[in-house]
């Protein structure tokens, strides 16, 4: 028994491509998941340059702590603002302006060093260093110029009794990324802390 040509050939051939509905559907469907998607990254976005300033800020403290030991003399960490960014370096021979030869980092975009009114309260960071940190000045250096320097002995120079300094990071219009906070204790150690918006801190590193 033959096939006809047509028989074959009707039975052979897909239906080829989608219907309008269905790509309607399609476009939808996926409309919805980038709607929902876009928010999630860009706040998992905004977390990770946080983060990396944070960390980034930290190690120019610290490396201008060991600078200090190394040339046995004070070396001054600088922050000044440039524009709308904040500069950073590590001044090394003590001129006061940046080398080629010294570390920098900018602090720009969605993340800016903050005064102290715009971030949670540091009570629970304070109370978590224990009693004999919690009896010392606490001051927040964040939102204007300054310099924190360290002494030969890689400890913090600090005009008049001991203090435990403070930086914060975070985005001045949108607190969902949450905030981080740069402890320096007398002793030139360097703690990073990070708080949702709300406030509730924990130690990072």
């Amino acid at each position: 028994m033959k096939l006809s040509a047509n028989f074959v050939s009707s039975r052979r051939s897909p239906r080829n491509g989608f219907s309008l509905v269905e790509l309607v559907l399609s476009l939808a469907v996926l409309l919805v998941l980038t709607s929902l998607a876009i928010p999630v990254i860009v706040r998992s976005l905004q977390s990770y340059q946080l983060n990396s300033s944070a960390a980034q800020l930290a190690g120019m403290l610290k490396f201008t702590k060991f600078d200090a030991i190394r040339q046995n003399t004070k070396v001054s960490c600088q922050i000044a603002q440039s524009g709308g960014n904040w500069l950073v370096w590590v001044d090394s021979n003590g001129n006061l302006a940046v080398d080629g030869a010294e570390p920098e980092m900018v602090i720009s975009g969605t993340t800016t060093l903050l005064p102290a009114a715009s971030v949670p309260s540091p009570n629970p960071i304070i109370a978590a260093l224990g009693p004999g940190a919690s009896a010392l000045p606490w001051m927040v250096l964040s939102g204007a110029n300054t310099s924190i320097t360290y002494d030969q002995r890689g400890v913090l120079n600090y005009v008049g009794s001991a203090t435990i300094y403070a930086l914060y990071l975070g985005n001045a219009s949108d607190p969902s990324s949450g905030y981080r906070a740069i402890i320096m204790l007398p002793s030139g150690a360097v703690q990073v802390w990070a708080s949702s918006s709300s406030g509730n801190w924990w130690r990072v590193s």
